[in-house]
């Protein structure tokens, strides 16, 4: 009986090797590919809003509106797409897609607190979710206390702008990762 339950782990283990190599082989993407491009995209926006923000919060509104979608795009890779979302977004294209609703919902309620979670999207596609915490440079533009220059910038640039209203610590969005 041992025996037999070993050869079955065996086979198991074979075919799971089996495909990984087949998957990899065709070009789908890793989780670890998928979480790489979101770090990149990250680290890249935080660049560009930490100089944006040495000339005035103003300035990190307006360039952010400019560059944030580029750097997005530049941070893809083969076979993976990334970007941000939030259910109170700034730019109204960053609204959830349907696999991220229910999952975007578990985050805010605390049900899932793990760093990321990825789902099946689809037989042959994957999707992450990592949240994004509000930091306390992130209060000058998502804040409660936001000066009458950076709101009044916001409202010209983002007139059906949601997010706003933070304190730090709390998920005001999430990045996210399909691959």
């Amino acid at each position: 009986m041992t025996n037999t339950r070993g050869k079955k782990e065996m086979n198991f283990k074979i075919g799971i090797i089996f495909f990984s190599f087949l998957f990899a082989s065709f070009g789908y993407s890793s989780e670890k590919e998928a979480l790489l491009a979101i770090k990149g995209l990250g680290t890249n926006l935080k660049k560009e809003l930490k100089k944006a923000l040495k000339i005035s919060a103003v300035n990190a509104v307006e360039k952010c509106k400019i560059k944030a979608s580029k750097i997005t795009a530049l941070a893809a890779k083969k076979g993976i797409t990334v970007g941000r979302v939030s259910r109170e977004n700034r730019n109204p294209k960053n609204i959830p897609k349907e696999w991220m609703e229910k999952y975007i919902e578990a985050f805010h309620k605390k049900e899932i607190e793990k760093k990321y979670l990825t789902v099946s999207i689809s037989k042959d596609k994957m999707g992450l979710l990592m949240p994004i915490k509000t930091m306390p440079v992130c209060l000058k533009c998502h804040g409660e206390n936001i000066s009458t220059g950076v709101s009044e910038k916001i409202n010209s640039l983002y007139p059906k702008d949601k997010a706003v209203g933070y304190t730090v610590g709390q998920i005001r969005g999430f990045f996210w990762a399909e691959y």
